[in-house]
């Protein structure tokens, strides 16, 4: 199951430094689809469910504001 993340770029930025540049989710970060959203860079990409619990793990660690973004994605895919 795919699970599409959107992140701001602040976001984005501060979960990639908690990730080493050889890791898969620093990969997936990196290689996010940048769109503008009412004038704020957004950033979407997709990724497992392992991997989004592990960046939901991360995020409520070291990024706050990622939190809801992420569990909003992760129950919006594994819903119904």
């Amino acid at each position: 199951m795919q699970i599409q993340i959107e992140l701001t770029e602040e976001s984005r930025e501060l979960l990639m430094r908690h990730f080493k540049d050889s890791a898969p989710l620093h990969e997936v970060l990196a290689g996010a689809q940048r769109n503008e959203l009412a004038g704020v860079d957004v950033y979407s990409f997709e990724c497992d469910l392992q991997q989004a619990t592990e960046l939901l793990d991360m995020a409520r660690d070291h990024c706050p504001p990622a939190v809801k973004d992420i569990e909003h994605a992760i129950f919006a895919a594994t819903a119904g």
